[in-house]
């Protein structure tokens, strides 16, 4: 903004959607040169490097235009996956890779445009998971965690356990040999023990929440939807149809995830005592406003 003659202001235009294309490869490069920067140095470290995409606008560059077949939103993904070993191979180069603690996560499933994708270039972005961005269906809320530390983290380890992003502060904490402030992060558990030793996650219950009262409960490999639909964003009939999802005639959902990680089997009728109880739990955290 610039002050223009007689004494108002003007503000400019906004930049030209081709001109968003522009940020993931500066993103990555002054990532790159930051680390090369920390090299020099003996003392530890911490950067966050926030992607622009997946997300909307999806403006993969020009040559990586056509590298799938999955239209320019897979483009735009193998554009990010390129990124992302820029950074990789920075700490490699500058003799970082073997000492640092790298997290790899999203903050939530595809945006309502994947449903075309699938039509058009037959590519599910949730796997086997059911919804999108904001539906309280696992595929609205269960994201990537990747974590690499080599000589402390075997490669190729899965621990199949409930995590949450809110638990990396505790752990981070832990790491560091770090006490966090009375009443910080307080729903937030240490998964030092679970990503080192191979130790059982501490965490059992997690809420999924997107618009107002609209909410679900995982507890272990049960996800109790507290409403008719899990769906937020509008699923297209014809999605419904070709996946086998029928319209539910119950006042809620719940669903063994171990078994049945689609969300097709709707167990609301055959399991009223577990219903209750995770009513209940999920009662007592929404008037607590604590997980834990």
């Amino acid at each position: 903004m610039r002050a223009a003659s007689g004494g108002k202001a003007t503000i400019a235009a906004p930049a030209p959607w081709p001109r968003a294309g522009a940020s993931m490869p500066r993103l990555t490069e002054r990532a790159t040169e930051w680390i090369a920067e920390q090299s020099k140095s003996e003392q530890p470290f911490f950067l966050y490097w926030p992607w622009t995409g997946p997300h909307t606008p999806v403006v993969p560059l020009p040559e990586f235009q056509g590298k799938t077949k999955a239209g320019p939103f897979g483009d735009y993904m193998f554009q990010l996956d390129h990124h992302l070993g820029q950074v990789l191979d920075a700490l490699e180069k500058n003799g970082l890779a073997d000492n640092t603690l790298v997290i790899f996560t999203a903050d939530n499933g595809p945006e309502d445009i994947a449903y075309e994708r699938i039509r058009n270039h037959g590519h599910k972005s949730s796997g086997p998971l059911r919804g999108v961005k904001r539906d309280i269906w696992e595929g609205g809320h269960r994201v990537p965690f990747v974590v690499r530390w080599p000589g402390v983290i075997a490669p190729g380890q899965v621990n199949d356990r409930l995590i949450s992003q809110i638990d990396i502060m505790a752990t981070l904490a832990a790491l560091t040999g770090s006490e966090l402030p009375e009443g910080a992060a307080e729903d937030s558990y240490n998964f030092l023990p679970a990503w080192t030793k191979g130790e059982p996650g501490p965490r059992s219950i997690l809420i999924h929440n997107t618009p107002a009262k609209r909410y679900a409960i995982r507890h272990g490999d049960w996800l109790m939807i507290d409403n008719t639909s899990g769906a937020v964003s509008k699923v297209p009939d014809w999605f419904d149809e070709k996946f086998n999802y029928p319209e539910n005639p119950h006042p809620g959902e719940l669903y063994n995830l171990s078994e049945d990680p689609a969300q097709r089997n709707n167990l609301w009728p055959e399991q009223p005592g577990r219903i209750a109880e995770m009513r209940t739990m999920l009662n007592q955290i929404r008037e607590s406003g604590q997980a834990r």
